[in-house]
């Protein structure tokens, strides 16, 4: 079965706790600080950002490692990479991190109790939007990124599939740090984040109406066109998500290769029978063996009947599901409280009785969704505006992908495959004071 609400609980527990956001942003401001009052360093120095899944709002729970770029005011063909990261490592042993630095390929490691910083030197050529260049030391040559792409194709990506892209990153690094990590006791193991986020982009469903089919169909879609090279050893190219024409730089040993195949297969036939698995129960065990011990089951006091309840019942969290979905963390909005539902009349039927929560399973083509307020603290007046937004190829192909409608109440039919957003927006004189989403999946 697909049941979205123990997906989202999942989606929920993979998330980075504030805690440990907190700790990520401390560990670069101090590095940032340090550097900035370093004298010798100011000839280079011209300031740090955040890179990675961090930054880009894909890194799971607990964050491990934290990618710091350091902007170095130079002329690249004037030095070479393994004299910069030489340089780079001297000036972090002398501000406070002394034997805690390790060269790495293209950067200095700074371990710090269980998270690692990983300070990149770049050079921009141009102005800021253009692709960056880091040293390369085993290359002995200087290679280009392209940080800002990566997070403008997250973006596009993202807002492609409903937002969706974002957790389903999510979702497919926490259980593959799962699998490699906790079941097979490999440190570090390969590919990485990034190549994974990468995997995504060129593989997923986008159009998959909910997390467990998208997470069958991603991976079919890895088995059926890499399984035969990586059964011999070999991880073929991964076209770079943010840079096109490019791929992402990835070195495998033979074994590596072979183990992240293997590992493909064995989740797909899981998977796959997870999806297949009737009852709530049995499914969320199935999920949970492929998932790991985050992946909420049910306990065994509680009936079938009660666990479907419960489930269709689970209305999330409107605030962390916003958190998880956005590319880049979205602000506190000093908005009103408003919270929305919506019930299905099935085919040929005009009374709307089955309540459908936010993200619930997947509906068939053709049934009717009537949605309405629940509750709100806004005083009236105000005008109610109900946003439809459509994702998925045949909403594209229809031109239908937004329209906007006007009343206390509004309904909908199920017409287009995949992820669809009602937004509801209650207005006066032009400025909004509440907002809420309901998300409906088609299949």
């Amino acid at each position: 079965m697909e049941i979205p609400s123990y997906f989202r609980r999942y989606l929920k527990e993979i998330q980075p706790t504030r805690a440990s956001r907190e700790r990520a942003i401390q560990l670069h401001m101090t590095l940032t600080d340090r550097l900035a009052a370093d004298v010798p360093f100011q000839d280079w120095y011209g300031g740090t950002f955040l890179y990675g899944s961090y930054r880009r709002n894909t890194a799971v729970q607990p964050i491990k490692d934290v990618d710091v770029c350091v902007l170095l005011k130079i002329d690249r063909n004037a030095h070479k990479p393994e004299a910069v990261v030489n340089r780079l490592r001297r000036v972090l042993e002398r501000n406070g991190y002394e034997d805690k630095t390790k060269l790495q390929r293209r950067s200095v490691r700074i371990d710090m109790s269980g998270t690692t910083l990983d300070v990149v030197p770049v050079v921009l050529d141009g102005d800021g939007d253009e692709p960056l260049w880091i040293p390369d030391r085993p290359l002995k040559e200087w290679v280009k990124t392209h940080p800002k792409g990566h997070i403008a194709e997250a973006t596009r990506l993202n807002k492609e599939g409903g937002g969706r892209y974002i957790p389903f990153v999510k979702i497919v690094k926490a259980w593959y740090r799962y699998q490699l990590d906790d079941l097979r006791g490999v440190v570090r193991p390969k590919p990485k984040g990034f190549t994974l986020e990468a995997l995504v982009a060129h593989y997923q469903d986008a159009d998959a109406p909910s997390y467990a089919e998208a997470f069958v169909n991603f991976l079919a879609n890895l088995d059926d066109d890499r399984s035969a090279a990586l059964a011999r050893g070999t991880f073929p190219d991964v076209p770079d998500p943010g840079f096109p024409g490019k791929n992402v730089k990835v070195r495998f040993e033979p074994e590596e290769a072979k183990l992240f195949g293997a590992v493909i297969k064995e989740a797909l036939k899981d998977a796959r029978a997870a999806l297949a698995t009737e009852g709530i129960k049995a499914s969320a065990e199935a999920w949970n063996a492929i998932f790991g011990p985050r992946f909420q089951t049910v306990p065994a006091t509680t009936s079938e009947k009660e666990a479907r309840q419960a489930a269709e019942q689970d209305e999330g969290d409107e605030a962390l599901d916003e958190e998880i979905v956005e590319v880049e963390l979205p602000p506190v909005r000093q908005l009103g409280q408003l919270k929305i539902q919506a019930h299905l009349s099935a085919r040929g039927s005009s009374s709307f009785v089955e309540r459908y929560p936010s993200g619930g399973r997947s509906l068939p083509k053709g049934m009717q969704l009537r949605f309405s307020i629940l509750r709100t603290n806004v005083p009236q007046p105000y005008e109610v505006r109900w946003i439809v937004t459509n994702h998925g190829r045949e909403a594209r192909d229809t031109g239908d992908i937004t329209h906007i409608a006007t009343g206390a109440t509004q309904v909908e039919g199920t017409k287009y495959r995949g992820l669809h957003h009602m937004t509801c927006e209650l207005r006066r004189g032009g400025i909004l004071l509440a907002q809420a989403r309901h998300v409906v999946n088609i299949r």
